[in-house]
């Protein structure tokens, strides 16, 4: 675990604000890890705001739906965060919105029924890893504790902070839902103590047993990164560790982002699917920074288009995320994702452009590793293009957390190297 510096003012203390009225949005089918979704609309379709528009095609894959009522002008390739392009739906968005009601007779839903709603609404893990939420909610093994993640450590970001101060009974519902499905024996919701007002926020209807919920408490933890991680977090608070290769069941844990709760809760209670969500704006080169719940598809271009973002410098580098795990990105022209929590617009100030250096054999990547590896060791294969040694020092175990980058001094950017070992790795 390392400490980085935050960079949470002002955003941790900005309320959120909306922009649900997009012109035109771009809905790439790969979203989520698994299968890309398949679409099942055609170019000049109408559609209505929450219809199906893609559908998952395989045990891990996830839906898509439309965000706004609109017409569907184009099934082509476009600007996609990770993969720079994917296929993507494009859809012209109309004026009017959708009114949501409350869905009756939800105490009688079964666990089937529940999962069922949960992978019709295309939720997936809001955290940044994207796993479909109905495939970790059927776990295979016996799960005896929920750990709702609220640490949200990489600097900048705000999104998850501000949901559980405007939308802690929302959230609480969603962890109640989960609760119903696993079973836990106990939840712990683990946030960090730079967040005094979420943690205020949720004692208080935990103390009072508010909502049926197994023995439940609230674990205030020393900020630090990269906390945040399911197996960190999991041993941070059980001293359960995860083997290597394996998952969170494995250890009788599961680990649920607070903005998927929320999710959950609008799935079930409103029928509402995952089609917007909270977003940090932050860096700064904006005049403003800004939480926004904005409809996934939205492109950051439109934001500045229509003033609701505006720059006060240059930037010298856009992420999509945070700065340590984030995709760094080329332009404006990219689409808001299901798994988006920020944007950061960082000033030549701001960016370490100091070139890659030798090595200094100072063993800092090695401490700071929160999974106890070896960095270097993977640079040093994959510079020699020893791909096929790879599995030998664990890669595949490397979160890319960005830990091992942020402490070196030599600035060898260790989780490219990594990134390029993991893909020949798996070819060779």
């Amino acid at each position: 675990m390392i400490r980085i510096e935050e960079n949470k003012e002002p955003q941790h203390n900005s309320a959120s604000e909306k922009f649900l009225t997009p012109k035109k949005l771009y809905l790439p089918l790969c979203q989520h890890i698994g299968k890309p979704s398949l679409e099942v609309v055609k170019i000049g379709d109408l559609v209505d705001e929450a219809s199906l528009i893609a559908r998952s095609t395989a045990a891990v894959s996830s839906c898509i739906h439309a965000p706004k009522k609109g017409k569907i002008t184009g099934v082509d390739y476009f600007n996609h965060p990770v993969l720079k392009r994917a296929k993507s739906i494009s859809l012209s968005c109309g004026e009017s919105a959708k009114v949501y009601s409350v869905r009756e007779g939800i105490d009688k839903f079964t666990k089937e029924n529940l999962l069922s709603i949960i992978k019709d609404s295309g939720i997936v893990g809001m955290g940044g890893a994207c796993f479909p939420a109905h495939v970790k909610l059927a776990p295979p093994k016996r799960v005896d504790t929920l750990i709702i993640n609220g640490c949200e450590c990489e600097p900048y970001l705000a999104c998850d902070y501000r949901l559980m101060v405007e939308k802690t009974n929302e959230v609480l519902k969603g962890v109640e839902i989960i609760s119903r499905l696993i079973k836990p024996k106990q939840i712990l919701f683990c946030i960090e103590k730079n967040k005094p007002e979420a943690i205020r926020k949720f004692n208080l209807p935990l103390s009072t047993k508010k909502y049926n919920l197994p023995y439940s408490k609230t674990i205030a933890l020393d900020s630090s990164y990269p906390q945040g991680g399911e197996k960190q977090l999991i041993y941070k608070v059980t001293k359960r560790k995860v083997p290597s290769g394996g998952l969170p069941f494995d250890v009788g844990c599961l680990v649920q982002n607070v903005a998927t709760c929320f999710a959950i809760y609008e799935a079930v209670y409103f029928s509402k699917p995952l089609i917007e969500r909270l977003v940090t704006f932050a860096g700064d080169s904006l005049k403003t920074p800004k939480n926004l719940w904005v409809k996934i598809g939205t492109t950051i271009k439109e934001l500045f288009d229509n003033k609701i973002l505006e720059f006060k410098k240059e930037p010298k580098k856009i992420i999509c995320g945070g700065p340590m795990m984030g995709v760094a990105l080329d332009s404006l022209d990219y689409p808001i994702l299901k798994g988006t929590s920020g944007i950061l617009f960082l000033s030549a100030e701001s960016v370490d452009t100091k070139e890659e250096d030798n090595c200094l054999r100072c063993a800092r990547c090695v401490d700071s590793c929160p999974m106890g590896l070896l960095p270097l060791e993977y640079v040093k294969r994959v510079k020699n293009e020893r791909f096929a040694e790879l599995n030998e020092v664990f890669i595949k175990d490397c979160i890319e957390c960005g830990a091992c980058v942020f402490v070196c001094p030599a600035k060898i950017p260790i989780v490219h190297y990594i990134k390029v070992g993991k893909i020949n790795a798996a070819d060779s």
